[in-house]
């Protein structure tokens, strides 16, 4: 249970740089950069899928 608590504690960094990425993705939006908005994100979700594959399925 340790485990599962401490991992999910460090799921929050890339959480966090993806909350800031997807803000800027709407900023992007709202500014009619819609190729750009959809870039980044992609690039906001991938940054929390991956670690997240990695802490929860590779790390054990």
């Amino acid at each position: 249970m340790g485990n599962l608590l401490s991992d999910s504690l460090l799921l929050l960094v890339p959480m966090g740089v993806a909350f800031y990425t997807f803000t800027y993705a709407l900023w992007l939006w709202r500014k009619k950069n819609k190729v750009g908005a959809v870039g980044v994100f992609i690039l906001a979700v991938i940054s929390v899928i991956y670690p997240g594959f990695v802490l929860f399925f590779v790390h054990r």
